[in-house]
């Protein structure tokens, strides 16, 4: 039972600490640093917003897009800047060395011609309905919720039934060490 509460520290701890610092660090690249995205190792988690690429890819949906991809080919699904410098993610129909033309799944026409320096990166995969879990992780309430609820588990699961911090082996030979050298200073 021990090992498995050590299990389930160390796992509420690694969690914790990785959202926290993930909002940390995306909070210092967007705000700080001015940065229109927080790529983490080249990847970059965005939320879309229209209904153009369904039903391959959904409102809500939350898509994977790999920012270090830099050679691209008909079919594959591709996030840019439009004219307005907003995200737009559809499919390349057509692509040659300066340029790729575009279409959304769910459009009729295709898009204006794109440079092809205003790609972001290649889409590689999606979660159905992200949204609500990154919506829920961007608010500084649930991230100090998480925190403390994290922080109450660890600190449940490190005691034992009488409200003693669980020690091991150890620990236990340490403590009761000092208790033995405590009793023969007093003699």
């Amino acid at each position: 039972m021990k090992i498995v509460k050590k299990i389930l520290v160390a796992i509420i701890s690694i969690i914790v600490i990785l959202i926290l610092s993930y909002n940390i660090y995306k909070f210092v690249c967007i705000n700080i640093l001015k940065k229109d995205m927080a790529t983490i190792n080249g990847y970059v988690a965005l939320e879309v917003i229209s209904g153009s690429m369904e039903p391959t890819i959904n409102i809500g949906d939350i898509i994977i897009v790999d920012t270090k991809i830099k050679k691209y080919k008909k079919n594959d699904i591709v996030v840019f800047y439009d004219q307005d410098g907003s995200f737009v993610t559809h499919r390349i129909i057509s692509i040659n060395d300066k340029e790729i033309i575009t279409k959304g799944d769910n459009n009729n026409t295709p898009d204006d011609p794109t440079s092809i320096n205003k790609i972001v990166g290649k889409y590689v995969s999606k979660i159905d309905n992200g949204e609500k879990v990154l919506s829920a992780l961007k608010s500084p309430l649930v991230t100090i919720l998480i925190l403390i609820n994290g922080v109450l588990l660890c600190i449940f699961l490190s005691i034992d039934k009488h409200g003693n911090i669980v020690l091991d082996d150890e620990e236990k030979e340490y403590e009761e060490f000092k208790e033995y050298l405590d009793k023969k200073n007093k003699r």
